[in-house]
């Protein structure tokens, strides 16, 4: 049996809450908001499901949050991954024996706690040791307030999970150590403008702010989805309810802008956690409207257009504005 000591707390999204567990594992006390936003992990998909549903997947994190966080303060960031699902489980035994927190993507469709019947594979949780004998390992996961037994095979399950979104491939990370950058103030600036030149990025229609100019113009055939009201629904409950923090991550990306303004003074001159506050009611708003719509008995996303041209507008003002004053 082994068994870290865990330095977990409840979070609002998994994987800023499970990397903000092991920074604190590691004598590191930031916060989820400055961890998610030195991962610049705002993000806008717009993506066609062929035969699914729903029919349309909106998705406002980046895809490479972990990725860009670990990178960003010096770390070589893989994923370490395994053809064989047996196999990545013995490595994982062997970093929980090395005394190292592991984070990991699952599909909480197959963790059973979660007791879904709906794919949602990425999800970030943190395994913080095992018991051979029971055959379980000891996660935490975001909104937990305290640690969760998985069973072993419940375990392979998840992070090998098929259908969904995407397929699992096992993915782990579990660093020996992790130090605080020397040169915070440039590590914050370079995140602060990674994160707006990614959103106003026009090379990929599904992506970025050219998502929500491709989805404007879709929305007038929502009303043809056979699974309009279910669309409808999940994009609010993405948008607001699947571990954003509220605001489709704005919200919490304005708490760290407000961090963030003790290492680069013209954040907070400009005012920007405020402006980013603003965006993130307007994306809840747009959540809202979207759920009002899945309740009607007949399609109508007049409301919904409104709130989507406002968000389109204040993406356009934040991002444009942070790379006019600090791109250079």
């Amino acid at each position: 049996m082994t068994k870290i000591p865990i330095t977990h707390r409840v979070g609002r999204h998994c994987a800023s809450t499970g990397i903000r567990d092991m920074m604190n594992h590691y004598n590191i006390g930031w916060s989820e908001a400055m961890c998610f936003g030195i991962g610049s992990g705002l993000g806008i998909w717009y993506i066609d499901i062929p035969d699914g549903s729903p029919s349309r997947l909106m998705h406002t994190r980046s895809a490479d949050l972990e990725k860009d966080f670990f990178n960003r303060i010096g770390l070589d960031f893989q994923w370490e991954r395994h053809i064989d699902a047996a196999e990545s489980e013995k490595m994982l035994i062997r970093r929980l024996e090395q005394g190292r927190p592991a984070l990991l993507r699952t599909d909480i469709y197959h963790l059973p706690y979660y007791k879904t019947h709906t794919h949602f594979p990425g999800h970030a949780i943190v395994a913080w040791g095992y018991d051979r004998q029971k055959h379980i390992f000891r996660v935490t996961d975001t909104e937990r307030t305290e640690p969760i037994e998985v069973a072993f095979p419940d375990m392979r399950h998840a992070r090998y999970a098929k259908g969904g979104f995407f397929n699992m491939t096992g993915d782990m990370f579990a660093p020996a150590t992790i130090k605080v950058p020397d040169n915070m103030p440039e590590v914050v600036r370079d995140a602060v403008v990674a994160q707006s030149r990614l959103i106003m990025g026009e090379s990929l229609n599904f992506q970025g702010i050219s998502s929500l100019g491709k989805w404007k113009k879709e929305l007038l055939q929502w009303h043809h989805f056979p699974d309009w009201q279910w669309t409808a629904r999940f994009t609010y409950q993405v948008i607001e309810k699947r571990g954003t923090g509220g605001g489709g991550f704005r919200l919490m990306y304005a708490d760290f802008l407000r961090e963030a303004g003790k290492y680069i003074p013209a954040v907070a001159d400009r005012g920007l956690a405020d402006r980013m506050h603003t965006a993130g009611l307007a994306w809840q708003d747009l959540a809202y409207a979207l759920k009002r719509a899945s309740e009607n008995k007949k399609p109508d996303f007049r409301e919904v257009a409104v709130e989507l041209k406002n968000v389109e507008k204040l993406e356009r003002t934040y991002h444009g504005e942070v790379i006019r004053l600090l791109g250079n």
